[in-house]
């Protein structure tokens, strides 16, 4: 029997057969390109998001080639592995890019260690784990010899926590082949056919020295706007017993995440929280917000309406921002407080990260900021907007997907879903988000201490994806 005149359940066992004797080596692949701490970093040379992120598409780009990819790099941008024929390509895409890894792990973020089953390292997860198992899955079908119509690729990106200036060079400055249909494995089964509009907003107040000499000289707290900080701090000046009193009294303050260090002509003040993926703010706990508390405790009245402000913003819903919102395709706006600073112009420096529903716009949106703001006395400095995906559930790649999920896990229950997250798929025509987080598993959390994946649910994903490649690949029409 020739390959050509195999059904797709017999080209699925084959796929599913080279996986399993091929597991140790995507393990030992995912655990190398775990170990680098691909983290945006100031551009060098061929590397426009730093010498970690361009290490990281490296080791893929050389792995690829090992299977058998046809490879291509995208000036450090992107890069892709690609195999076949045809006149059009169906694709998967990927990134190897990460948050900061923040505190609180009992692993080494990097170490790409396996206890009990999981691999945990920062990007285990959100989005290398994923993404590898795409590569392990298209290499399946590579290796096996099946006759396909349409070539495939997978895609991989060096820029997705950080803005997506990875896939929008791709596409748009080098204007790379967009495929016909297409993936990314960066989210949750049985698949996400609609994201919320992310929306980023800067703004930002004056700040005055209090009557008795106090200033704040230093404030600063946040990793990325699209993380609920962890962490935030201010540095306080100013005349000796204003310092003492300031001292004082938040040694006494209710709130056991606050300390204080006196040293010299200056009062540290900081504030723990909890991180947790911006797409749902309300699993974190705000560190800007603690801080804003305890030094509201300091009854300066030249800080009141500042600190009142960032207290009651940092409400996930919106509200205080005037632009709370909902619709019946994506749910609630999320809104998450992600970063402040103090600037050399004795103001106050705060960025959000918005997940306005689909249904709403960017200029809604700004059409319900902008009074709110002016009233308060803030002003946006800047702002940025990726407009929502609905890909609606009767459409290509929808279906296919969807049926290739049913098939492979017997689930029958789970239902197509929406999120607040930003994945690839808003940036890339005929895409949705795919996995590779499964119905009630323990895998994750994305931004997260601790950010782990079962090697079961690593398996599984790559036969899931080496089944929707193969079924993308050789489908008559899309």
């Amino acid at each position: 029997m020739t390959t050509q005149s195999l059904t797709e359940q017999q080209a699925v066992e084959l796929l599913h057969t080279w996986i399993d004797e091929n597991t140790d080596a995507m393990i030992t692949a995912l655990q190398g390109v775990l170990r680098i701490p691909s983290l945006e970093a100031p551009a060098e040379s061929n590397a426009p998001f730093g010498p970690t992120c361009r290490q990281a598409l490296d080791y893929t780009l050389q792995l690829g080639e090992s299977l058998g990819f046809r490879i291509h790099d995208d000036a450090g941008y992107a890069g892709h592995l690609e195999f076949g024929e045809g006149e059009q390509m169906v694709a998967a895409l990927g990134h190897l890019d990460v948050v900061p890894e923040g505190d609180g792990w009992n692993y080494p973020p990097y170490g790409a260690e396996i206890h009990n089953g999981y691999i945990y390292a920062r990007g285990s997860s959100d989005d290398k784990g994923p993404t590898y198992a795409s590569l392990f899955a298209a290499a399946a079908i590579l290796n096996s010899g099946l006759q396909l119509r349409r070539r495939v690729r997978v895609v991989v990106g060096c820029n997705e926590e950080s803005g997506f200036g990875c896939v929008r060079h791709y596409w748009e400055v080098a204007n790379n082949e967009r495929p016909v249909a297409a993936f990314t494995p960066d989210s949750r089964f049985p698949l996400i056919y609609a994201e919320k509009g992310i929306a980023g907003l800067t703004l930002s107040t004056a700040i005055s020295s209090a009557s008795n000499g106090l200033t704040i000289s230093g404030l600063c707290g946040g990793r990325r706007p699209n993380m609920v900080p962890d962490f935030a701090s201010a540095v306080l000046t100013g005349p000796a017993d204003a310092l003492q009193s300031a001292s004082d009294t938040l040694a006494g303050f209710w709130d056991k995440n606050i300390s204080i260090e006196h040293t010299g002509n200056a009062l540290h003040v900081n504030a723990g929280g909890k991180s947790a993926h911006a797409a749902r703010p309300e699993g974190g706990d705000n560190a800007i917000a603690r801080l804003a508390r305890a030094l509201a405790s300091l009854q300066v009245k030249e800080w009141a309406s500042a600190l009142d402000w960032i207290n009651r913003t940092s409400v996930t819903t919106g509200a205080a921002l005037g632009i709370a919102h909902t619709d019946e395709v994506a749910g609630p706006l999320t809104s998450n407080l992600g970063l402040i600073a103090s600037t050399e112009q004795a103001r106050i420096e705060l960025i959000y990260n918005i997940r306005y529903p689909v249904t709403w716009s960017f200029d809604l949106l700004l059409n319900n900021l902008n009074p709110v703001i002016a009233a308060a006395g803030w002003t946006l400095d800047a702002k940025s907007d990726a407009p929502p995906l609905y890909v609606p559930q009767d459409k290509e790649p929808v279906r296919t997907l969807l049926r290739v999920y049913r098939e492979e896990t017997g689930d029958l229950e789970s239902q197509p879903g929406t999120m607040g997250g930003g994945t690839y798929a808003r940036a890339t025509p005929h895409a949705v988000a795919y996995g590779a987080m499964f119905p009630g598993g323990s895998d994750g959390p994305a931004h997260e201490p601790n950010e782990r994946i079962a090697i079961t649910s690593l398996v599984k994903a790559a036969k899931i994806y080496a089944h929707a490649l193969y079924a993308l690949a050789v489908a008559e029409e899309l």
